[in-house]
């Protein structure tokens, strides 16, 4: 895999900020692609990014990355299967920028 994100744990402070707890390190492809998607029932997901992980990297849904300083917010998760296999080659998500993260 080509570069690095950082899946980030965080917590609030005294006065309400996020702040990044714990971060840890993932191989995955990154593309900044832009998209808007319209799934069956209607809902419009946008995304600003995409990246490609191994299917035991853990990243779910509403997961925070870290990826060339900048965080993204895992928007849709797709698992990726051969034709009449039930074995996940790699996961693809979508990825919608989030706010600074101190």
């Amino acid at each position: 895999m080509l570069h690095t994100a950082y899946k980030v744990s965080t917590t609030r402070n005294a006065y309400g900020d996020y702040v990044v707890s714990t971060q840890t390190a993932l191989a995955c492809h990154f593309r900044e692609i832009n998209e808007q998607v319209t799934t069956e029932n209607n809902e419009v997901i946008q995304s600003d990014a995409q990246a490609w992980f191994e299917p035991d990297s853990g990243v779910d849904r509403k997961d925070i990355l870290k990826i060339n300083g900048l965080h993204y917010r895992v928007e849709r998760v797709i698992k990726a299967r051969r034709l009449r296999s039930s074995v996940v080659q790699f996961i693809k998500c979508d990825l919608l920028k989030y706010g600074p993260i101190s």
